[in-house]
């Protein structure tokens, strides 16, 4: 019996050993493959439970545009064009001639595009275009949902061509819609609609909100011709997007301010080229007028206290010195002929607006001055100086001073909120 006890306390240690030795081994592989994926979803550090980007970007193909509309709008249709006076290569053209035509690069600089880089040596080159890709993408960065902003379209928003602008958004929204009709619940979907004509915008914004785009972008200044925001032309427009509780962007690179990386990739004569410091500044400044002189002075928030505002991709480190300069202005309203507010002029934009930040280095000295409630990130992927596969990381660093409560309202409870998300 003695002996009989004593083998079967051998087979059972034995049995135990090959177990120990089988979970030690899968224990290495585990952390062998978590080491491997860098960035990736295996052995990725988790800083939050949940992260929404409110303002990631598609990448619409280039030859979107011809392909729908053919020859209808001739010379005047954005398009891609092989070879140009005389330089080889595939150019874009966006279909106004007050634009650069630019070329279209190939890969991507590793210097400022690390993000983009990353993604696709992991294979997610794709996901600027393949709905199943960027799931994919999604699920190994740890991010549960992304606004989905377009890229070429902002370029074309500028063109003062009507006829042909109302018909590249239409292009633009249907390919959106289809887009994010993959993954509805992670992919959000953002409509292009400029206010050149407001009946058509108002229709507009009808139809894309039935074929699930909840995010209606404007131009970030009303475009040259056009009258002032402020102006109650446009007021059936805020009315509707109020009633409908759809957010309104103001997106950097939709106003009038020429997107200063497009033009460093012309032929700029060197004496341009030593100005583009200052127009990336001017760039980044542009939405300061516009939430002044028609969104607050002008009474817009006054008039639709639904009205819900996202300024996207202009940081936020600039806020608070804004929000003094308008209280500033409160204080000669009578001087300057300002119509008396509804509320103290900086606490709009502590409770109407919503400030988009990416890697703003200043924002965790920012937030707390804003308030939390009206901040949120946007990882700006695919595009320069994006956050990608390493956002839990990178989001940690750059909101590890802030309280936890503010941090899970900044990279998804205020994006939960303002899409409507919570809702669903």
């Amino acid at each position: 019996a003695t002996v009989q006890r004593e083998r079967a306390g051998y087979e059972f240690a034995g049995k135990m050993g090959h177990l120990f030795t089988s979970l030690r081994k899968k224990w290495i592989a585990y952390n062998l493959y978590g080491f491997a994926c860098i960035g990736g979803l295996m052995g990725a550090v988790r800083n939050f439970d949940s992260i929404i980007s409110a303002d990631s970007h598609v990448y619409e193909p280039s030859d979107l545009w011809w392909k729908t509309l053919g020859d209808k709008f001739g010379e005047r249709t954005p398009r891609t064009i092989i070879n140009y006076q005389g330089r080889e290569g595939t150019y874009f053209y966006s279909g106004y001639q007050g634009l650069p035509v630019t070329r279209v690069r190939e890969g991507s600089n590793p210097d400022t595009e690390a993000a983009r880089v990353q993604a696709t040596e992991l294979g997610f080159g794709a996901c600027g275009y393949d709905p199943e890709v960027r799931v994919r993408f999604q699920q190994e960065a740890g991010l549960d949902a992304e606004v989905l902003n377009p890229t070429t379209m902002h370029g074309i928003m500028r063109n003062p061509d009507v006829e042909v602008l109302k018909a590249c958004s239409e292009v633009f929204n249907d390919w959106e819609s289809e887009f994010v009709s993959y993954d509805p619940r992670r992919l959000i979907g953002v409509s292009v609609i400029p206010l050149h004509d407001v009946e058509w915008a108002v229709g507009e914004l009808a139809r894309t909100l039935k074929k699930g785009l909840i995010n209606p972008t404007i131009n970030c200044q009303a475009p040259d011709g056009c009258l002032p925001y402020r102006d109650r032309s446009y007021d059936s427009f805020w009315a509707a997007a109020s009633e409908a509780e759809a957010p309104i962007t103001l997106h950097i690179l939709t106003g009038r301010v020429l997107d200063t990386l497009i033009l460093a990739r012309t032929d700029q004569p060197p004496e341009e080229r030593a100005g583009n410091p200052g127009s990336w500044i001017d760039l980044s400044n542009e939405i300061q007028n516009v939430l002044a002189n028609d969104f607050i002075f002008g009474g817009i928030l006054d008039r639709f206290p639904g009205l819900k505002i996202c300024c996207s991709e202009f940081e936020v480190s600039w806020v608070p010195g804004f929000m003094a300069r308008l209280d500033q202005i409160e204080v000669i309203a009578p001087r300057l002929h300002v119509s008396k507010l509804k509320m103290k002029a900086s606490d709009y934009m502590r409770s109407r607006v919503w400030h988009g930040f990416i890697d703003d280095t200043a924002a965790a000295y920012s937030i707390p001055y804003i308030g939390a409630d009206q901040v949120m990130w946007g990882s700006d992927f695919p595009h320069t100086r994006s956050i990608g596969l390493d956002v839990h990381s990178d989001l940690g660093s750059l909101l590890e001073s802030l309280p936890p409560q503010d941090q899970k309202k900044v990279v998804s409870a205020n994006a939960a909120k303002v899409f409507n998300l919570d809702k669903d």
